[in-house]
């Protein structure tokens, strides 16, 4: 069936764009606009509902089947974003024979089964449409692309030389197989396990892409977290006192740091609990801390052991931070910068350093990201089907290396799976 919807955001707008895709799309533009339109050509036209009467005025687009997105004919009407006129033209259009309402996805389903697009490529293109920071959008055009599938039919091309190398030597006895093919064999398996291994581990750069980084504020109580979290956040997210231990729970901010999105986490106040509710925030600041990507450190300068009953168990991330730098010091530390949340010094230093340290985690982080679980099984099923080639039997290698093949073309195209493509589809919004 011919499928319509509307493409862009529902609402009152200056444009609304209404998408028709399938054989009968050029019918479409002949009930509504009563024209005979050009493909490719922006046609200026009134818009006709079924009693004859003109409803709105439209800019309409035909495209032909072999050159539009779905790979079917395609008609675009590009009408003003009015609720009665968005309302009135899929009305029109639900009323000629042979259409239907798109659903979710459909017409990039529709462009996927007519072979304009891979899985790997409408993965892609969900996320492009859902990403919200510069690295997302980024990612989400290397899987959109070429990058990302063109790196996964090399693999195919390569495995598909070893069956090559397998079937050239079918007519071979055991004694007479040439003695290099095993070798090579063997060789273009390394190396594919190699690429397929260092490409898995590029899941956690994908995560902080996607997810953003976490940042712990830790301390002893009254060293200044709430303080320092609320000067971040520059509002008012937590009780500051000097009584101390006013943070018993995890309080979370998110922000931006070099187009990444990070969350601030104020810990509660490491010291012996005096409570059940004070010993539950204590557990859920120690998940914290093994979760942050960077752990910031904060002590008081007045405090002659600052950071007592934490552990300073530091990576190359992470800040050591002396806070109340306008109070007499009274410790031995040499930490990597000291402010005054109360006097506001070197705040700004202290920023610029975290962001140093987001930036560093980024930029070791380049190319193309697995950011998909689907993806990630396939890629461990062929990394599990090629470690199992050994020995000398051609026919139990290529039984290996032929799984180790379905596993790959899986990933760009789900040939038998209903299931798997109704969840990747399911992704998308109404009239994508």
């Amino acid at each position: 069936m011919t499928i319509y919807a509307l493409s862009t955001v529902p609402g009152k707008s200056g444009v609304a764009v209404v998408r028709v895709s399938g054989q009968q799309a050029k019918t479409a533009i002949k009930k509504i606009t009563r024209k005979a339109i050009k493909p490719r050509l922006a046609t200026l036209c009134k818009l006709y509902d079924n009693n004859d009467k003109v409803f709105d005025e439209a800019v309409v687009i035909f495209y032909e089947g072999t050159r539009s997105f779905t790979g079917e004919p395609v008609v675009e009407f590009q009408t003003h974003g009015s609720l009665s006129v968005i309302s009135k033209i899929l009305d029109e259009l639900s009323i000629i024979d042979g259409f239907r309402h798109a659903e979710p996805g459909e017409f990039t389903k529709r462009a996927y089964l007519s072979g304009k697009i891979n899985l790997v490529q409408a993965e892609g293109l969900a996320d492009l449409i859902d990403s919200e920071t510069e690295k997302q959008r980024s990612q989400a055009l290397m899987h959109y692309g070429d990058l990302v599938s063109n790196k996964y039919f090399s693999w195919s091309d390569e495995i598909k030389m070893c069956l090559a190398l397998i079937e050239a030597s079918i007519d071979f006895s055991d004694e007479d197989i040439p003695k290099n093919l095993l070798s090579d064999i063997r060789k273009i398996s390394k190396k594919i396990k190699k690429e397929i291994s260092d490409f898995l581990k590029t899941e956690q750069s994908s995560n902080i892409i996607k997810e953003g980084l976490k940042i712990a504020i830790i301390g002893r109580p009254n060293s200044g977290k709430s303080s320092l979290i609320n000067y971040l956040s520059q509002e008012k997210i937590a009780i500051v006192s000097k009584k101390p231990g006013t943070t018993r729970d995890i309080l979370r901010f998110e922000k931006f740091f070099s187009g990444i999105p990070v969350t601030l986490i104020d810990t509660a106040g490491i010291r012996r609990a005096n409570d059940e509710i004070e010993k539950e925030g204590l557990n859920l600041t120690r998940k914290a801390i093994e979760s942050a990507h960077i752990k910031v450190y904060l002590g008081a300068n007045n405090d002659k052991n600052p950071y007592r009953g934490i552990n300073l168990n530091l990576s190359k991330n992470d800040l050591v931070v002396i806070n109340k730098s306008d109070l007499k010091k009274k410790h031995n530390l040499r930490p990597n910068i000291s402010i005054s949340l109360k006097k506001e010094k070197k705040l700004k230093f202290f920023e610029n350093k975290l962001e140093e340290k987001v930036k560093n985690i980024i930029s070791t982080n380049t190319g193309a990201f697995l950011n998909k679980k689907r993806q990630k099984n396939h890629l461990i099923n062929a990394l599990n089907s090629l470690e199992k080639i050994s020995g000398k039997d051609l026919e139990i290698i290529s039984i290996h290396i032929r799984e180790a093949l379905r596993s790959l073309d899986s990933i760009t195209r789900e040939t038998d799976n209903e299931e798997v493509l109704g969840i990747i589809f399911g992704k998308f919004c109404i009239g994508k």
